[in-house]
């Protein structure tokens, strides 16, 4: 944990020093203008460390007031990371071009990247950019989730069962009571056998959130509604989550499965591997099952799948990823996880990894949409 704070503080540190350079360091604006930009770079970059302070030192005695400073925060980091960003990207393009033009002996004053005056337009288009991309990603983050249909079949299942996957809904201080509320109405109205909750579910200490859980409660589904824990309720105690959960009547899975009511599909759950990986046990999970039954797992996190016995399981659903939430995270998501997102089929195995319905930080998403799955299993 230590070397993830320490190298976070080192890449914020060097993205800072960067943006502040590149956009107001080699213009003639006002210093006060400079200093006032370079304030605001700083607290976007800095806003996990900040609000980490705040809500672990309860700095701020004030839901509402921490809230409001939360959601500024990291509103900011959303801002200055797609700046950032974008720079990045223009400045590729940029220097590909001047390259080229030199290469071919065209030579243009407003080609050449070190132009000042060419540099303060091209600032201004980026600025223009980050702010509607921003608008835009912090609509999509807002936003009540898309419904996602997956349709499996097999000759295990004896019985149509439809399953309502939720996952990574990050329920913090900051969470606004109402969007819970109209995400429980969007799932209750899907009419689900079964409702699953993959991890993520709460991000904060539960003495907090009692008003969110109150309308998490509302979910229903006639077979019962289970959940996992994901690396989120571990930050936070996952005993402490795990009893908010079942005190709920979200049943908490950990390292163990039920069979759904009248049917042979059997669920089973595991603590999150990522936080907690010496104490998963695969083979407790599904003890109680049959060899015929049709073996879905409920993990956090995707990677398990490369690790199973092929057969050990039917079907794995997982979260974590929020499908990169905001681009390009998809890319580094990618090179450390080959499932981002979406549907795959893995030694004989299906896994389906949600984007989430909620958002870890600044509540934006670009080109990654928050959705609710629905899980439809039926007989071959």
């Amino acid at each position: 944990m230590l070397f993830f704070v320490i190298a976070s503080l080192i890449i914020a540190t060097a993205c800072s020093a960067i943006t502040i350079k590149t956009v107001v360091g080699y213009t003639d604006v006002r210093f006060c203008y400079k200093i006032a930009f370079s304030i605001v770079i700083l607290l976007g970059w800095f806003a996990v460390p900040v609000v980490h302070f705040l809500g672990s030192y309860n700095i701020l005695s004030s839901i509402r007031v921490y809230s409001v400073v939360s959601q500024v925060l990291y509103a900011l980091l959303g801002f200055v990371f797609i700046l950032f960003v974008l720079i990045m990207i223009r400045d590729i393009i940029w220097y590909s071009l001047y390259g080229m033009a030199h290469v071919f002996g065209i030579n243009r004053w407003y080609l050449d990247p070190k132009n000042l005056t060419t540099l303060v337009y091209a600032n201004r288009v980026v600025i223009l950019l980050r702010v509607i991309i921003s608008c835009y990603a912090w609509y999509m983050g807002s936003k009540i989730p898309e419904i996602k249909n997956v349709y499996l079949n097999s000759e295990k299942i004896n019985k149509d069962i439809v399953i309502a996957q939720l996952s990574d809904l990050h329920i913090n201080r900051a969470t606004s009571v109402n969007h819970v509320q109209e995400l429980v109405n969007r799932v209750n109205m899907l009419n689900p056998d079964v409702i699953v909750l993959t991890g993520d579910t709460i991000d904060d200490n539960i003495s907090f959130i009692e008003d969110q859980m109150t309308a998490l409660k509302e979910l229903s589904a006639p077979y019962g509604i289970y959940s996992v824990m994901g690396n989120h309720e571990f930050y936070h105690d996952v005993y402490a989550s795990k009893r908010m959960l079942d005190s709920k009547g979200l049943k908490f899975l950990f390292n163990g499965g039920v069979h759904v009511q009248n049917s042979n599909v059997y669920i089973s759950g595991i603590p999150d591997m990522n936080t907690m990986y010496e104490r998963v046990n695969l083979w407790r999970t599904i003890n109680q099952s049959k060899p015929e039954d049709y073996k879905i797992l409920l993990s956090h996190s995707q990677i398990i799948i490369d690790s199973l016995s092929k057969g050990l399981f039917d079907l794995v659903l997982a979260g974590h990823t929020h499908g990169g939430q905001i681009f390009p995270f998809h890319i580094l998501i990618k090179q450390v996880n080959h499932y981002v997102a979406g549907q795959y089929r893995v030694n004989g195995t299906d896994l389906y990894v949600s984007r989430g319905a909620g958002t870890w930080g600044p509540q934006m998403r670009f080109l990654a949409p928050s959705d609710i799955t629905l899980i439809h299993l039926s007989k071959k």
